[in-house]
């Protein structure tokens, strides 16, 4: 999304200081002069090849934050299929695609982006960029892969439900779901600190 940075995981990464190392990829395109990815593939390629050299061989976890535990999942896929799955996969209020359950809040969602504005400016690069992924991932599904998988999910929901709907939490098929405390956003903010006490909780078992 526009607003979307290695910005949205500061609060997130504060916790693990000292105990973890912590690293954020951005998606790239969302700067001026920078290419956007042609196809999803390459998009996944290019994190994987980051990731990689970056762990340099350590142990690593890959965590995404709503649409980024899509690119988590696949950056993951890609490694597995390099012969150097990643441990786990950590996936935070991440939706199917077209899923029914998140799209009963996209004017919510779109007001709340636009609140925080003032964390980066959204802008006519990032906007278009915007418009490019969401083009991309059109038909996209989730590869399969045998990396074990930990869904964060918000426990409020961003605002009100529709009185017809089913569910409205994030609904990715992980092997294991947690609720904490907070919306699609505050999770990754004034709450950031339970979040990352469940991600901690989980990763420690791995």
């Amino acid at each position: 999304m526009a607003l979307g940075g290695v910005h949205q995981y500061a609060q997130l990464a504060a916790p693990f200081r000292g105990s973890r190392d912590v690293a954020a990829l951005p998606a790239v395109g969302f700067v001026q002069g920078e290419s956007l990815p042609a196809t999803p593939e390459a998009l996944f390629r290019l994190q994987a090849r980051t990731v990689a050299e970056y762990a340099d061989g350590a142990p690593v976890v890959l965590l995404g934050s709503s649409a980024g535990g899509m690119i988590a999942h696949s950056v993951a896929a890609a490694l597995e299929s390099q012969g150097a799955p990643p441990r786990g996969i950590v996936l935070l209020d991440t939706y199917l695609p077209d899923s029914a359950s998140i799209g009963q809040f996209e004017d919510a969602m779109l007001d709340e982006m636009y609140e925080r504005e003032a964390l980066v400016s959204m802008e006519g690069v990032r906007m278009s960029a915007m418009g490019w992924y969401l083009h991309l991932f059109e038909g996209w599904k989730p590869p399969e892969s045998a990396v074990p998988s930990l869904l964060v999910r918000a426990a409020q929901p961003m605002g009100e439900p529709a009185p017809d709907a089913s569910g409205w939490q994030a609904d990715w098929p992980a092997d294991a779901t947690v609720d904490v405390p907070g919306t699609h956003f505050t999770m990754m903010e004034k709450q950031a600190g339970t979040t990352a006490q469940a991600i901690e909780d989980w990763v420690a078992d791995l």
